[in-house]
């Protein structure tokens, strides 16, 4: 018997953000009995637990059809069912395929815990972009582009392109041509594309993005960490937010039935971001055994 875990992550409530598989006592498990059970269980990616030894855990990652090596929500799923097992416990290694990563969890007086993980600071991407091909794909006007900001890429471990719309409604509106999204993505080397609002549909949330995702083979995603956390040295750069270390909030997901809130705490020294940490909350859904 094999013990098994579903994750909603990036929220603090069920059947929102985005769904982790966790598979406990893997060490017996070979690489393509791994990629079986991600295929079999098919969340977004499941994440197996190669061991633990205290406050270090080593775990690799897979999608249904290929791993990974490593997986944000995935690992706030993880580290949220640790917390419960370790209560004295609040700073935690990660030790995945992309290397040893710090954790750390802090314990709320209501709630899951909130898990936040240290990454490696974005880096701006130089290079253009057909802004017309753009504006097709999305189905907006090209003069709804650039408006205040540049459209830019960041290199977070995956590539990502940012689109800034200044309201609300024109993020919610969007109704992509994936398959033109797709041929962009590839045309631009980037792997996701990041449509964001500094307005937002609750007052404590900082911004509300949609990220599409078809490069990848995931038209869109409900929370996505890496993204957010490229985002922030965005943000610094372009004057949406002030250059100062804080915590930045970002609501996903909505348009698409799975509501999500994505933490990004960003450390800034001489107008530049210099340390990042992502993260959020999640709750279980399912727990249980492979037959």
């Amino acid at each position: 018997m094999q013990p098994i875990a579903l994750y909603d992550c990036f929220s603090n409530q069920r059947f929102g953000g985005n769904v982790g598989g966790i598979v406990f006592d893997a060490a017996d498990l070979d690489a393509g009995q791994m990629q079986k059970i991600a295929r079999e269980l098919n969340a977004a990616v499941t994440g197996f637990v190669i061991g633990r030894n205290g406050a270090e855990v080593t775990a690799r990652f897979f999608m249904p059809g290929a791993e990974i090596a490593m997986c944000g929500h995935v690992t706030v799923g993880l580290f949220t069912h640790f917390a419960d097992l370790q209560p004295d416990v609040s700073e935690f290694v990660l030790k995945a395929p992309a290397g040893n990563i710090p954790v750390r969890v802090t314990r709320n007086d209501t709630g899951p815990p909130t898990v936040m993980m240290q990454l490696s600071v974005p880096k701006p991407i130089a290079g253009s972009v057909d802004l017309d091909a753009l504006a097709d794909a999305l189905g907006v006007p090209v003069a709804k582009l650039e408006t205040r900001a540049p459209v830019q890429a960041a290199d977070a471990g995956l590539k990502h392109l940012f689109v800034h719309l200044e309201t609300l409604a024109e993020v919610q509106a969007l109704a992509p041509d994936f398959q033109k999204l797709r041929a962009l993505s590839a045309a631009t080397d980037v792997q996701t594309i990041g449509c964001f609002s500094m307005q937002t549909q609750d007052p404590d949330a900082t911004l509300h993005i949609r990220d599409f995702c078809p490069a990848v083979g995931v038209d869109e995603v409900p929370a996505s960490g890496t993204t957010n956390g490229a985002l922030a040295g965005y943000l610094v750069a372009q004057g949406f937010i002030a250059p100062n270390s804080q915590q930045i909030s970002a609501e996903q997901g909505a348009e698409i039935g799975r509501p999500s809130r994505v933490f990004s705490e960003i450390s800034v020294e001489q107008g530049l971001v210099s340390g990042l940490c992502v993260g959020g909350q999640a709750v279980a859904s399912l727990t249980g055994n492979l037959a």
